[in-house]
């Protein structure tokens, strides 16, 4: 295995997350390679390829992934070689959404006498062996960074699954390795001290980046670990600016929304070493032409205000 340069040494992350959700045959085809060649043009160093394993619903311990489900192993390593091929450093992420449409942070298992814990148990038993399977492809093909959960929310508890299972993918796995909270969570997790960067999904409030600041730094210094956003982002809605994590709100196309949240994060983000940096939600695996951007409510910056001000911040 390879062994993982200090999380300290990182230069600043300017990434973007691709191919969300990653259903089998979505990266296997010309319009997916031509996303991220578009992706590589703008002054990003990194992407993170995300797909997500299904569970049938939030108490069902079962995990689904791979085909037919999620895309395939060769399709993942071929977008990987094409990310490094492009000048780009890759984070794997692999995690799990409910077919039922459940958040996965409310993941739950219980019976007539509470917490459900052989449930927990079998649910954890799937998950790493998940993990490991990505973990190993993500040693393969030289992976810079390997996530090993996004916004497990009632499932952070379980601390000792968690050091166990990432114990069990540095087995496998010679990089980077980080877990992703939500937001909010940052100062309760419990495992932090296991993996070599804290990140969260960073959907903050346009109003609430200055009051957040100071409990990042806090968490990253109590916990000796460098910090960053392995989600953040806005959708181009009229409103989305005080409810980012909502891909559903459904406010009007407003570009220059999108604009401002972006804005509000990068004043309120130090240059300091805890910090390391964005990883932006989201660029598809089929993009839209440039020319309709202003019909386009999504998350994706390409053709729009946003574009130019990620643009700014990032060439600084």
């Amino acid at each position: 295995m390879r062994t993982s340069e200090s999380a300290f040494d990182l230069d600043l992350i300017r990434g973007m997350t691709f191919g969300f959700v990653g259903q089998h045959g979505t990266w296997a085809n010309e319009e997916a390679r031509t996303s991220m060649r578009a992706l590589a043009e703008q002054p990003f160093n990194w992407v993170t390829l995300a797909f997500a394993g299904l569970m049938e619903h939030a108490g069902h311990p079962a995990i689904a992934y791979g085909p037919p489900v999620t895309v395939s192993d060769a399709e993942i390593a071929a977008m990987v070689d094409l990310a490094h091929e492009l000048g780009l450093k890759v984070c794997l992420k692999p995690t799990v959404n409910c077919r039922d449409g459940t958040w996965r942070g409310e993941i739950r298992f219980e019976d007539e006498k509470g917490e459900d814990l052989a449930s927990w148990e079998a649910w954890f038993e799937a998950y790493a062996e998940m993990m490991a399977h990505y973990a190993r492809l993500a040693e393969r093909t030289r992976c810079e960074m390997f996530c090993v959960g996004c916004e497990m929310t009632t499932a952070e508890p379980h601390e000792a699954h968690w050091r166990a299972l990432i114990d069990s993918v540095r087995q496998v796995y010679g990089g980077l390795v980080t877990y992703n909270c939500n937001h909010g969570r940052e100062e309760h997790v419990r495992f932090w001290d296991a993996v070599d960067l804290i990140s969260s999904s960073a959907y903050y409030p346009i109003d609430r980046w200055q009051e957040r600041v100071p409990v990042l730094r806090e968490v990253a210094e109590a916990w000796k670990r460098p910090l960053f956003f392995m989600e953040v982002g806005c959708p181009s809605r009229a409103g989305s600016g005080a409810c980012p994590w909502d891909y559903r709100h459904p406010g009007a196309v407003d570009l220059d929304e999108q604009a401002r949240f972006y804005e509000a994060m990068f004043a309120a983000m130090p240059s300091e070493r805890w910090f390391k940096g964005y990883m932006l939600w989201e660029w598809p695996w089929k993009l839209y032409p440039r020319e309709e951007a202003h019909e386009d409510g999504s998350y994706c910056i390409y053709g729009k205000p946003a574009e130019e001000v990620v643009a700014r911040a990032f060439s600084r």
